[in-house]
């Protein structure tokens, strides 16, 4: 029975179990391939051309920032237009722009012309995160959610630590033939999100019955959503912090080796990929409160081990539990915002979430930046005191005399209509 479909009232099929947990995270793992092959082919290609690679990381800061305003229009227009539409929309786009980038690179002078094709990548996942973000609790429903959500964090970083390495030997094939091979990447994707209907699984959604509200009066309504919202950023800041000290603390400690830097940088991901292999499930909202608190916890301590030097083998252990318990919390977290938020604000919810987390990974990473002429412990701790933080807030707003239950959940009654 685990690879049947449901039938819906209107007699269309909706995807069994095995077609969810397969062809979602699949299609995720060829989207995060392209983009970080595309990534690695532009900015090797950009280098042959310049000599710097000033221009490249000039191109990742603008992207970074389109990206960052796109996605408050991204999510209404998946509110409006229908998730799983725009999730394939989104992507074929993407193949589109890789295309034209394969046809520039074959000109004299193709930098303008590929910086524009990664920009316009960056646009268009604005809108593929959004749909995806709405997409997940239709496909999975309520007890399958979980899973699902760990199964994509899994594939996203399997993906961008395959295609990072793919890019690069895709430029050995000259470059017009690589960027064809990744929007062969993006296509498939495209397909295989084709396949999966748009309808909502039985018992999605916090407000499938409930009059159709805007984001800002649920907001105001709910509880808590705001501050959840906000503890969402907490793994994205964690996990951009890392990859910010990861180069200086091999050159601090183990004197710049290629392969020490090679096996430190793929244990983040490891520890991601890691947790998507739990048994995750819809969970009650005291446990999921408890399970998140854990999980940051488990952040500060890591972090606060990296601040000595304790080895090698010790580093890539902290450094694979900090990937544990950063896509632990994101599976958490998402999955508890997914389930408190209505299903017809969904993808401004998305956008929102994804927003702040840009808005609140721009300062830290600044201060740390600041804190690394210092040495890397210095930058190391202060890792620690921002994951401290969200671990405070998380524990403060928890006690039943101020959000409880409502920081991580919605209780019936506590929304807008």
């Amino acid at each position: 029975m685990s690879g049947t479909s449901l039938r819906t009232g209107a007699g269309r099929a909706l995807p069994g179990p095995r077609d969810v947990m397969v062809k979602v995270p699949t299609a995720v793992l060829f989207v995060n391939i392209a983009l970080a092959g595309n990534n690695a082919l532009v900015a090797a290609v950009l280098y042959r051309l310049t000599g710097s690679a000033s221009n490249f990381a000039l191109v990742l800061v603008s992207n970074f920032a389109i990206a960052a305003v796109v996605q408050l229009v991204a999510g209404y227009v998946v509110d409006r237009l229908g998730a799983r539409r725009l999730a394939v929309l989104s992507e074929a786009a993407a193949c589109a722009a890789i295309g034209l980038e394969a046809a520039v690179s074959l000109l004299d002078s193709p930098a303008l012309p590929l910086i524009c094709g990664a920009a316009l990548v960056s646009v268009v996942q604005a809108f593929y995160r959004a749909a995806m973000f709405t997409l997940a609790p239709q496909l999975a429903g309520r007890e399958r959610l979980a899973a699902l959500n760990a199964k994509i964090n899994a594939a996203f970083q399997a993906g961008t630590l395959l295609g990072t390495p793919a890019g690069t030997l895709l430029l050995y094939l000259e470059p017009v033939r690589g960027f064809c091979v990744l929007a062969v990447s993006f296509g498939a994707a495209a397909l295989i999100l084709g396949t999966l209907p748009g309808r909502p699984a039985p018992g999605t959604g916090s407000g499938a019955a409930r009059p159709r509200t805007g984001v800002l009066r649920e907001l105001r309504a709910q509880r808590g959503l705001v501050t959840h919202i906000l503890l969402c950023s907490g793994d994205y800041v964690a996990v951009y912090l890392f990859t910010l000290i990861l180069v200086p603390l091999v050159d601090d400690r183990f004197g710049g080796s290629t392969l020490t830097l090679a096996v430190v940088n793929s244990a983040l991901p490891a520890g991601v990929m890691l947790s998507g292999l739990l048994p995750w499930r819809s969970q009650a909202a005291e446990r999921t409160l408890r399970l998140v608190a854990l999980s940051m916890a488990a952040l500060v301590a890591a972090f606060l081990l990296l601040v000595c030097d304790i080895g090698v083998v010790a580093t890539v252990g902290c450094v694979v539990a900090v990937g544990f318990a950063a896509g632990s919390s994101q599976t958490l977290l998402m999955t508890a915002l997914q389930l408190r938020s209505p299903a017809h604000v969904l993808g401004r919810v998305a956008s929102l979430r994804l927003f702040v987390a840009s808005g609140l990974a721009a300062p830290t990473l600044a201060g740390a930046s600041y804190l690394l002429k210092g040495g890397v412990g210095t930058a190391l701790a202060f890792c620690a005191g921002v994951e401290a933080c969200y671990l405070t807030v998380l524990l403060v707003l928890s006690r039943e005399r101020l959000l409880g239950r409502r920081t991580l959940a919605a209780p019936p009654g506590d929304t807008a209509g």
